[in-house]
């Protein structure tokens, strides 16, 4: 029930709230002494009124940093390489990806993963889509990879359910500011 409610408060969301919800969260995330160090990102196209990412990526790129994005093979996600000449063509859930011969990172090249969600709380939880993707990928990564929870403040909330296979989270970023994780 909590993700069918987030999910339709976040598509009802106008254009510009979105697009200024956007802007305040990139300024609090480039500010972040973990996205100036970060080499090799992660990050994600956002859809359905997902926070944006549009600028953080070009920021990545402007910044030098290699830009791994998520692209679906046999049902599974993996990263692949995108770079500001990278075609992004619409995939299996019509989310643009890069093409199957992109180079592939694997998680431990990692050293930022800006993970979207449904919610998340203060101790880093987070209620996914459902299909597990992130899970896994957080369960691959280094342990000094940096993972952020990407989303608009209200998508940040007392608790959410979690399962043994569910991954936290180690930092927060919403469009009011930068939330450290209570463990």
């Amino acid at each position: 029930m909590l993700r069918q409610a987030l999910r339709a408060r976040r598509q009802a969301l106008a254009t510009g709230e979105i697009a200024r919800a956007a802007e305040l969260a990139t300024c609090h995330l480039l500010l972040e002494p973990g996205w100036r160090q970060a080499r090799t990102v992660a990050l994600h196209l956002a859809v359905r009124g997902e926070l944006p990412t549009a600028a953080l990526i070009a920021a990545a790129w402007k910044d030098g940093k290699r830009v791994a994005l998520p692209r679906m093979s046999g049902g599974r996600m993996e990263l692949r390489l995108a770079t500001a000449s990278t075609v992004l063509k619409p995939g299996t859930h019509r989310i643009p990806e890069p093409p199957v011969d992109a180079e592939f990172i694997d998680p431990s090249e990692l050293d930022l993963v800006l993970a979207p969600g449904v919610a998340f709380d203060r101790h880093g939880g987070r209620l996914g889509q459902g299909g597990g993707d992130y899970d896994r990928l957080l369960s691959r990564l280094r342990p000094d990879c940096l993972t952020i929870g990407w989303c608009h403040d209200f998508q940040l909330v007392d608790a959410v359910p979690t399962e043994p296979h569910d991954r936290r989270v180690g930092l927060l970023i919403t469009p009011a500011g930068r939330h450290s994780v209570v463990r």
